[in-house]
C-alpha cells in the first residue's frame, strides 16, 4: 500500500488535490546487486518540457550520474530518490494515512512532486545500456547500444564549473543536439544515454530548447552502484516507449484500467474535499507526450 500511495501521487499534479487514500495489498522487498563501486558523482539540473504547446509546462529535475571504477554507470533522478526516502520514513512514523497532505509533506521537505523513475545503467551488461522504469504498475527493462552516438565535434570552446569545454553536436533519434564536454576529464560518460566523448559531458540541450542537462557539481565518492533485481518486464525500447506515451497521456486511466478488481481502491478529493468520480480524475490528469527519443 504505502508503495502504490507514493506513486500514485507523485503523478497527480500538485494543486490538483487535497486528499489520497488508496488500499492495495503489499509487496515484496527489492534486492540489490553490486554491480560496480562509484568514483565520481555528478550532479545535473535538468529541464523537461511536457507540452510543446504550453511553454509554463517545464519540468525541473535534480539528476545523478554515479561513475563506477570499473566503468559501470548509473543515472536516475535525485529528486524522486529523496522522494521515495522521505516518504518511506513518513509511512513508518505515521499509523493513519487517510487524511495526508501529500502537497505538504513534499513542501516540507524542499520538494516538489517533480521526478522519473527512468534509470541508466551504462556499460551493465558490457556493451551495452539497460534502462529501467516504473510505468503504472509494472516495472520495466530494456537493452540498448552503448556508444552508438555519433558526434562532430567543434572548436568552440566555453566554462563550465570551472572546466574548459569543447562543443560537440549529434543528429540522435529525431532531435538534434549540442553537448560541451571537458577533455580535461577524460571519462566518456554523461547525463543519459550520452556518451561517446572524449571527455566529461557537462551540458546537453536539444535544438527545440524543451531538453536541458547542466551539470551543476561533481564530487569525488566511494559507494556501491546497485541494480535492483525486480521481476522487469522485458522489451523492446518501442515497446516500452508505447506503453510509456499511453501511461503518459492518461495517467489514472492506465491504473485504473490495469488493476485487478478488488486488488486497489482509490479515493481522491478535490481541495475543496469533495471526492472526485474516475472520470474526472482521469480528464484532470490527462497529458501530452514529448518523449526525449522521438524515434
Amino acid at each position: 500500500m504505502k508503495k502504490l500511495f507514493l506513486f500514485i501521487a507523485m503523478i497527480l499534479p500538485i494543486g490538483v488535490f487535497s486528499q489520497v487514500r488508496i488500499q492495495i495489498g503489499g509487496s515484496p522487498d527489492v534486492k540489490y546487486e553490486v554491480i560496480d563501486t562509484v568514483a565520481v558523482r555528478v550532479f545535473y539540473e535538468t529541464n523537461s518540457l511536457r507540452n510543446p504547446e504550453k511553454p509554463e509546462s517545464v519540468e525541473k529535475d535534480y539528476q545523478a550520474l554515479e561513475i563506477g571504477a570499473s566503468g559501470v554507470s548509473r543515472y536516475y533522478s535525485d529528486n524522486k530518490r529523496r522522494q521515495d526516502s522521505i516518504m518511506t520514513e513518513y509511512f513508518k512514523n505515521k499509523a493513519d494515512l487517510s487524511n495526508i497532505d501529500l502537497t505538504n509533506v513534499l513542501k516540507d521537505n524542499g520538494l516538489s512532486s517533480s521526478g522519473t523513475s527512468l534509470e541508466v545503467y551504462k556499460n551493465y551488461p558490457a556493451g551495452k545500456i539497460s534502462v529501467t522504469d516504473r510505468i503504472g504498475m509494472s516495472d520495466y527493462l530494456y537493452e540498448d547500444d552503448l556508444n552508438n552516438i555519433q558526434w562532430e565535434i567543434l572548436p568552440d570552446t566555453k566554462e563550465i564549473l570551472s572546466y574548459t569545454c569543447q562543443k560537440a553536436t549529434t543528429h540522435f533519434r529525431g532531435r538534434q543536439f549540442e553537448a560541451w564536454f571537458a577533455p580535461d576529464l577524460p571519462i566518456s560518460n554523461g547525463p543519459w544515454k550520452f556518451s561517446g566523448l572524449p571527455g566529461l559531458i557537462l551540458s546537453v540541450e536539444d535544438a527545440a530548447g524543451h531538453y536541458t542537462f547542466q551539470a551543476i557539481g561533481i564530487e569525488n565518492q566511494q559507494y556501491p552502484i546497485l541494480f535492483p533485481k525486480k521481476t522487469y518486464l522485458k522489451a523492446s525500447r518501442t515497446e516500452v516507449d508505447k506503453v510509456k506515451r499511453k501511461f503518459e497521456e492518461d495517467p489514472m486511466g492506465s491504473i485504473l484500467n490495469s488493476s485487478p478488481a478488488g486488488d486497489i481502491k482509490i479515493v481522491v478529493k478535490d481541495a475543496s474535499g469533495r471526492e472526485m468520480s474516475a472520470d474526472e480524475i482521469r480528464n484532470r490528469n490527462k497529458n501530452s507526450y514529448n518523449p526525449l527519443e522521438l524515434e
